[in-house]
């Protein structure tokens, strides 16, 4: 990249750190803390300004846990993935920190995840929409996960670095890469097929490359077996879903059943309650990245369609536990969603869409540093 686009990244970035730390310090001038998650008492010993503290409510208190104790003695911990908690156990050894260990990771994986997005959609889009993708990822409704003590930030550097080392064509950093990311989260494994298509599309007679790539699924694979030897269950991290009272639960839910179970709810419940404004976001958001979904899928162009590969099982995957819980969250690695956006649409759609999503950026990182569920 050329020194110009390094300073559209870095320009973008400051700007979005910068928003989400005012709305971080301003916010108990807003809304009154009012932890609904567990062990939030907790963060206060890490000596940490307050501002930073939130940034590792709800996940962050497991990784925390994860990273300091294992995943032995603790229930329902099983559910979150061992990359980052890993990661955070290692940098801890240097610092002595364990939640700074966790932000100074997020943080610098925010900025890589920035930078290999703006690259990725630059090597087959125009710089201009390249920089519309980048505003509407960086400024999405859920954008401020990418500095949480959640996976976000790591989980899409491994993603886009992965896709543009394949089309580099180092395959087998790219397959290493990938399983890195089947590490870090379920969806992570969605990435395998997308990079057999792209092989098939660019490289189909090279044999090696199809070898490599198949590095991917060994991260989950890997955490499975571990599973399986302590705790006598590969999917363990999918069976304590139902224990996290999310209304989630193991047995599968077709799309439509959870679409029809939303209509009920937002019919029955009562509205001017947070709980509703999470309800209608959710539903609300999911349908809009549904017809999204559908309409990059229509189009022709080659590449978009290798990330929709990836992009349609991370979309589908969540409803199958019964609702759209975290889809505000989730939709942030729905990334051709965005290169869509700043391909088709026009300049008047551009901007009421992001105007749209820094609102719903503001409202969210504000209930989130309150404590409040958002994703």
């Amino acid at each position: 990249m050329s020194k110009a686009d390094w300073q559209i990244i870095s320009k973008i970035f400051l700007g979005w750190i910068v928003l989400t730390q005012i709305l971080l310090t301003i916010s108990p001038l807003i809304l009154p803390f009012q932890p609904s998650f567990p062990y939030a008492s907790e963060l206060a010993r890490y000596q940490l300004p307050l501002h930073l503290d939130k940034l590792a409510h709800f996940d962050g208190v497991h990784y925390l846990t994860i990273a300091e104790k294992g995943y032995l003695g603790t229930g329902l911990i099983q559910a979150f993935f061992p990359l980052l908690p890993l990661l955070m156990s290692w940098l801890n050894a240097l610092i002595q920190n364990t939640l700074l260990s966790g932000l100074l990771i997020t943080h610098v994986f925010a900025f890589l995840a920035l930078a290999s997005f703006y690259y990725l959609v630059r090597l087959h889009f125009s710089k201009k929409i390249a920089c519309w993708s980048l505003f509407f990822f960086t400024f999405f409704v859920s954008s401020f996960y990418l500095r949480a003590l959640y996976t976000e930030s790591l989980f899409l550097t491994l993603i886009f670095t992965s896709l543009i080392t394949a089309h580099k064509r180092y395959y087998w950093l790219a397959g290493v890469l990938a399983a890195l990311a089947s590490a870090t989260r379920i969806t992570g494994v969605f990435l395998y097929p997308s990079l057999l298509y792209l092989i098939y599309s660019s490289d189909r007679r090279n044999w090696w490359a199809y070898l490599a790539v198949s590095l991917g699924p060994l991260g989950l694979l890997a955490y499975m077996g571990y599973l399986q030897q302590v705790f006598g269950d590969p999917l363990y991290f999918f069976h304590v879903q139902s224990e996290f009272g999310a209304s989630r639960q193991t047995n599968l839910v077709s799309l439509p059943q959870v679409i029809w179970r939303y209509i009920k709810i937002l019919w029955t419940v009562r509205p001017f309650d947070l709980k509703y404004y999470a309800y209608v976001q959710e539903f609300a958001l999911s349908l809009w990245a549904l017809f999204v979904l559908i309409r990059a899928t229509m189009t022709k162009h080659r590449y978009l369609r290798t990330y929709l590969i990836f992009a349609w099982p991370a979309y589908l995957l969540p409803p199958l536990t019964g609702n759209f819980s975290s889809m505000p969250r989730y939709l942030l690695i729905c990334f051709p969603l965005f290169i869509y956006l700043a391909w088709r649409g026009t300049r008047k759609q551009k901007i009421f869409y992001l105007t749209i999503s820094i609102i719903l950026l503001i409202i969210n990182l504000i209930l989130f540093a309150g404590g409040y569920w958002v994703a």
